[in-house]
């Protein structure tokens, strides 16, 4: 019987301090900040997205010849936006321009 209450105490300890849960109801460490990764060769914005625990969504070529093919244009959601980890992050990279024909 003391056996059973002490592992019960220890159980309701540790789900009341260990689950850390933030404000919304949600454990902590379930939302990070998306990194912003605009200006950023599309290979170093997929290294900085999943060390922040994001997944590379959509990736959109468009050719404005604003940056240098390969960069990251624009992201969606943008930079500094709180979101759960593993959600996806879409982005837009410069394409190759045609060039001479």
């Amino acid at each position: 019987m003391a056996m059973a209450v002490l592992v019960s105490a220890l159980l309701i300890g540790l789900v009341g301090c260990g689950a850390n849960a933030s404000t919304d109801g949600e454990p902590e460490g379930l939302h990070a900040t998306v990194p912003n990764v605009v200006g950023l060769t599309i290979d170093d914005a997929e290294e900085a997205l999943t060390q922040a625990g994001y997944v590379v969504g959509q990736v959109l070529e468009n050719a404005s010849g604003s940056a240098a093919e390969g960069t990251v244009t624009s992201q969606s959601p943008v930079g500094g936006t709180s979101l759960p980890r593993d959600s996806e992050v879409d982005l837009t990279i410069e394409a190759a321009t045609g060039g001479s024909e």
